[in-house]
């Protein structure tokens, strides 16, 4: 059995005992291909440094970190060091240093100095209920979000296994979450035909204008633009010598001036490091905005620090009205102000697979029918959530036909997996079936979302603002572990029913871990936290189930299912998972 990289040094061996789910290289979820290999800081050598307890509580800094550890290196001179498992040059840390500060932190290669690292709190320290932002209104949750922030460097050598890496406080207050560690490949070079550019930053959307329609190829360096790049002819694909070597850095910091617009047929990126001086949600600053069709591909391309990592979909004129029939893979969307992805707006047929979501502030992987266009035949497969501080790691907001399988969820603020007609636009078709199935949720849900609500792993919700229906929708092989809160979590806030939804093969270890912390200054004290299922608000309509198992409840849970508030929902168990409906 081939281990999977992302999952090294985060507890894998809980996802590879549960269910026997992991029997192959072809059963693992997550990025399991991903080329970087985690080591978490807690499990380091500390020198005058010290790990934090574990907490669940959002007041406290570690909550937001990976399995809600992390490493004080506040002391001068204090310091991390890792025995590398596999070699390799380039290094990522996941770091928190206090708001508006800075602080350097050298790096050592088997004990040479290889550089110093220059962090700011620049990009994190997010302060919803107070910041102003229309996509913030009503947020009464008062504790900070976004806190940790990532920085990279590409070593002078690589580091053989074997070796150790060593990082060590230089300047300021600092906490270290994780690094991660892969090998470099070479720098992609320009193929016969590419159109190489030779500019400045500021010359690439005239060089793109004159040359719509090619493949233009731009070289390492640091590209510094103050525009949006706009991509308006067919068959035209913009492309790198790699993500780490080709970076178009964004520093215009207003309306629409930051990003790829994709508004043709046919535009692929590909090989590329996008990265902005922006630093929230405002200003419609998207790593990649537009619509893309059946020969375009999103390859290879890392973006962090914008409003969202990319959202699909036409807002402008053009020939084309919705995206259909390209792929998104191997990708990281990462530290961005809201979604990792969208699929909105009638986007049909596309598939994102091995891609990295990390530290985002709303849905990493969404499907949206917005405006009333219905997103059909989409699919999720092979990715990882991490740390989102809003929303969930993967969402259905209606449509038909949609997808998520193998999935790697763990350590969101909110939700694991969310379905829900909450927002405007088409909503869940009459025919075909949604499905999220082979999913792995770690420590995912809480008691304290951003308006000091109750939220589940798997949070299902039906209202009355899209259609007046949440239906046709399968969860199978799901393993919910370690939920903050309560594992399944059903409620209706308005409209008429939940209908023809199927769990099947759920395995749930361990509710409630959150407990007795974030009970929302009072509000939800009283209520019972930790279910396996909790149903809330009398919903309505017919749920089947079968091989439900719910070990390990905790938090103030006294039942595994709390039916307290199930109204007239039909909540039915079925006898072999093959009879319930599809």
């Amino acid at each position: 059995m081939k281990k999977s990289k992302i999952l090294s040094g985060i507890s894998c061996a809980i996802l590879f005992l549960t269910n026997g789910f992991l029997n192959a290289q072809s059963d693992q979820r997550g990025y399991y291909d991903a080329p970087y290999v985690r080591y978490e800081a807690d499990k380091a050598t500390l020198s005058k440094a010290k790990a934090t307890a574990m907490s669940f509580s959002q007041t406290e800094l570690q909550s937001e970190a990976s399995e809600q550890i992390c490493v004080d290196l506040t002391k001068k001179k204090s310091s991390v060091e890792w025995k590398i498992k596999e070699g390799g040059d380039g290094l990522v840390v996941r770091f928190s240093v206090p708001d508006s500060s800075t602080a350097e932190l050298d790096v050592y290669a088997d004990g040479k100095k290889a550089g110093t690292l220059n962090l700011s709190a620049h990009w994190s320290w997010e302060y919803l209920w107070k910041d102003g932002n229309s996509n913030n209104s009503g947020v009464t949750n008062t504790n900070p979000k976004m806190r940790f922030d990532e920085i990279r460097m590409k070593l002078p050598s690589k580091i053989a296994a074997g070796g150790k890496l060593k990082l060590v406080n230089k300047s300021g207050n600092i906490h270290i979450d994780f690094v991660e560690i892969e090998t470099v490949p070479a720098a992609v070079s320009a193929a016969p035909g590419d159109l190489v550019f030779s500019g400045e930053g500021d010359e690439l959307q005239s060089f793109i204008d004159q040359n719509g329609g090619k493949t233009i190829y731009v070289p390492a360096g640091v590209y510094n633009i103050y525009s949006e790049l706009y991509f308006g002819v067919n068959g035209t694909t913009l492309k790198g010598a790699g993500m780490w070597y080709t970076q178009l850095n964004f520093k215009k910091i207003k309306w629409l001036k930051g990003g790829l617009y994709a508004n043709a047929k046919d535009i692929s990126f590909t090989d590329l490091f996008l990265t902005t001086d922006n630093n929230s949600r405002s200003n419609s600053y998207k790593a990649i905005n537009g619509i893309f069709t059946q020969k375009s591909v999103i390859k290879n391309v890392w973006a962090e620090h914008f409003e969202c990592g990319a959202w699909i979909a036409q807002y402008n004129k053009g020939e084309v009205e919705y995206a259909d029939g390209f792929l998104v893979t191997n990708c990281r969307f990462r530290g961005n102000y809201a979604d990792g992805i969208n699929l909105c707006k009638g986007t049909r047929n596309t598939i994102v697979e091995h891609c990295s979501f990390r530290n985002n502030g709303d849905d990493d992987m969404a499907i949206w029918s917005a405006d009333k266009m219905e997103c059909q035949n989409n699919t999720f497969a092979y990715c990882t959530s991490e740390n989102t501080w809003r929303a969930s790691g993967c969402a259905i907001y209606g449509g038909l036909n949609n997808k998520a399988h193998h999935l790697l969820i763990k350590d969101n603020l909110e939700a694991g997996l969310r379905v829900n007609n909450a927002f405007p636009g088409a909503g869940f078709n009459d025919a075909g079936m949604h499905e999220f199935s082979d999913i792995t949720i770690i420590r995912c849900g809480t008691n304290n979302d951003l308006y000091y609500g109750p939220i589940g792993a798997i949070d299902i919700s039906c209202t009355d603002r899209c259609g007046m229906k949440v239906k046709n929708v399968k969860f199978s092989n799901i393993d919910i572990i370690n939920s903050k809160n309560d594992a399944v979590y059903i409620l209706r806030f308005g409209g008429d029913k939940i209908v023809n939804m199927v769990f099947e093969n759920i395995n749930i270890d361990g509710t409630g871990k959150e407990y007795p912390y974030n009970d929302a200054k009072g509000i939800n004290a009283e209520r019972e936290r930790g279910a396996g299922v909790f149903f809330k608000y009398k919903p309505k309509g017919n749920i089947t189930y079968c091989n439900l198992t719910i070990k390990n409840r905790g938090g103030s849970a006294k039942a595994d299912v709390n039916s307290v508030e199930i109204g007239t929902l039909e909540w039915l168990k079925v006898e072999g998972c093959g009879n319930a409906p599809k």
